[in-house]
């Protein structure tokens, strides 16, 4: 089985193209959605980001979004569950064993340098101007507030140039449910490839075995 990162910015629609992915039958495993779970159901998990963090984050047992006001604060909360997220993901993933691939699909895979846990990584593109622009159509948010939140990201070249795949979801895109069959077939042809090497490695090994047995053996004649 490979594991495959999916990741892209605010509004770019990673979120619709993992469904398109869960319609062709591919497994898919939202680590944002497990994430705020057990940030906010998990009550174990209260007392160590405040030992973390700091209490501050917290209102009504509940976190504050409006605490989280830099990029250290988030990645020391998320420090805390890191390791219980990918417990998540290991028994996601023995769930679904018989797969060719699984999806692990995060907004942050490569703010926290999660890529190299991944066989390849696939980002979701579309230009900041269209992504502002369907935030403004979803939220109402004040223009000026939307591309000061746009701008606080990681660069989308930078993530572009950090992935093996990259799908456009735009306008002027070609489309991308077949964007996303292409990349199926690439990913597919991908893992029997390594599952063909696999087996030829395990043949060899077994003809070494075996040679080194009759040789034994022979040994054991002569003397």
């Amino acid at each position: 089985m490979l594991e495959i990162g999916l990741t892209g910015s605010r509004y770019s629609g990673k979120s619709t193209v993992a469904k398109i992915f869960n319609q062709i039958q591919i497994p898919v495993f939202d680590a944002d959605t497990v994430l705020k779970f057990i940030l906010n159901f998990r009550t174990y998990v209260e007392e160590p980001i405040k030992s973390n963090v700091g209490s501050f984050v917290y209102k009504n047992s509940f976190l504050d979004p409006n605490a989280f006001v830099c990029d250290s604060i988030f990645d020391r909360t998320i420090d805390v569950v890191e390791f219980e997220l990918f417990q998540a993901w290991e028994s996601f993933k023995k769930k679904h064993k018989y797969s060719a691939y699984v999806i692990f699909e995060s907004s942050i895979i490569f703010e926290r340098k999660w890529e190299k846990k991944f066989d390849r990584m696939i980002s979701v593109f579309a230009p900041k101007e269209e992504r502002a622009m369907r935030c403004k159509y979803e939220t109402g948010m004040r223009v000026e507030y939307i591309w000061d939140l746009l701008g606080k990201e990681m660069s989308d070249l930078d993530k572009n140039n950090k992935s093996h795949y990259i799908i456009h979801n735009y306008d002027s895109a070609p489309d991308v449910v077949e964007q996303i069959n292409n990349m199926d077939e690439k990913i597919v042809d991908l893992y029997l490839s390594k599952l063909n090497t696999k087996r030829n490695l395990d043949i060899d090994k077994n003809k070494e075995l075996i040679t080194d047995s009759l040789i034994q053996n022979n040994l054991r004649f002569l003397m």
